[in-house]
């Protein structure tokens, strides 16, 4: 049991390493650009793996216009605000806000899903909202200045963008749920979502609005950071979630992969030789402690 905690805690690391690679590409070329160069990687791997192990015939027509439907909200929308937001706003700050996607979800459990919360529940949603506020309001100083901390335009519009990426993948979530209970497999779902989604994005490449374009020319060596940023991501990193989730308590491996944000501060402590404030690692805490509350009781 303990090996498959591990793997929990290997995910949120593949999440991590993925979000500090990305904010460079995505501040280069773009948040949107940079998810749409991402997502065609990502669902060739997805795709390539599905066919791989033969899972495709687990997904009945009638559930596709749901998986669909999952895909355009949590990926399409989702994706793309969330690295919007990690452009204008950096890794650390960007991490933080996606923890509350477990107090959206338990919210929309209650209004869509007609679930009770609980008050432990409730006490979590509060710690993850508090630990946030924490976190994004006394997370930086002026001794701190290395460029994953540095902000990108506005950074409350960045906030926005952040809380409208968790909300939409948790909505994203909440549609699949039923979907998963029924068998389908978990990573044919998600290659038909990312497909579906670089589809839609792949119409913005004929745009020339200057916020569909890409900020400076994409290389070879962006091309190659993309790819390893989706590897990261969303192949390994999603895999190894699964996994546990499959041979472990669903609640305990939740919160082990919602570590994402400690492993974050620890990783910019670690390549800056900067200490992050005592207030980022209060309010990343009491976040995590927040989601450990939603999903283990």
């Amino acid at each position: 049991m303990i090996y498959y905690y591990f793997l929990a805690i290997l995910a949120a690391l593949c999440w991590s390493i993925s979000s500090l690679i990305s904010v460079d590409i995505s501040r280069t070329i773009g948040g949107l650009v940079f998810n749409r160069l991402r997502l065609f990687f990502v669902s060739i791997m997805l795709i390539l793996y599905t066919t791989a192990i033969d899972t495709w015939k687990t997904i009945e027509l009638d559930l596709l216009n749901i998986i669909i439907l999952s895909g355009v909200i949590g990926v399409f929308f989702g994706d793309t605000l969330l690295f919007i937001a990690l452009q204008k706003i950096g890794p650390r700050r960007n991490n933080i806000l996606f923890a509350l996607a477990a107090p959206f979800t338990i919210l929309l459990n209650i209004f869509f899903l007609k679930q009770n919360m609980t008050l432990i529940e409730l006490i979590g949603c509060f710690t993850v909202f508090i630990g946030v506020v924490i976190a994004i309001a006394y997370g930086t100083n002026k001794e701190n200045s290395h460029r994953w901390e540095s902000i990108e335009g506005s950074l409350y519009l960045g906030i926005i963008f952040g809380i409208l990426a968790a909300l939409c993948q948790a909505i994203g979530l909440i549609i699949m749920k039923p979907i998963l209970d029924l068998g389908v497999d978990p990573i044919a779902s998600a290659a038909v979502r990312t497909s579906v989604s670089a589809i839609l994005l792949s119409f913005t490449f004929m745009s020339n609005n200057k916020y569909l374009v890409s900020l400076n020319p994409i290389t070879m060596k962006l091309v190659f950071k993309s790819i390893i940023s989706g590897f990261l991501g969303m192949a390994l990193g999603m895999s190894l979630l699964l996994v546990a989730l499959q041979h472990a308590d669903a609640g305990i491996v939740a919160t082990l992969s919602s570590t994402s944000p400690v492993l974050v501060l620890f990783l910019i402590w670690v390549l800056t030789k900067k200490l992050p404030t005592l207030g980022a690692w209060i309010g990343t805490v009491l976040a995590i402690v927040g989601t450990g509350l939603i999903f283990i009781y």
